[in-house]
């Protein structure tokens, strides 16, 4: 039961990501993508902090089961 919930978890967030994606791309004025937003925060020490914390975070609450 747990790997159905687990599965549908991750389904939805593919395609949260690929909905800002695509909005970011169609978007007028542009915004940035996911990948450019990436790019801003890894450019300082503390940016790049973030993006570790918030990995770990990821990886211990979803991928580590």
């Amino acid at each position: 039961m747990i790997s159905v919930v687990m599965g549908v978890g991750f389904v939805v967030l593919a395609l949260v990501g690929l909905a800002i994606e695509l909005v970011a791309r169609r978007a007028v004025p542009p915004r940035p993508t996911v990948g450019e937003l990436v790019d801003i925060l890894v450019a300082t020490r503390t940016g790049r902090l973030v993006v570790v914390a918030l990995w770990v975070w990821v990886g211990w609450h979803f991928l580590a089961r």
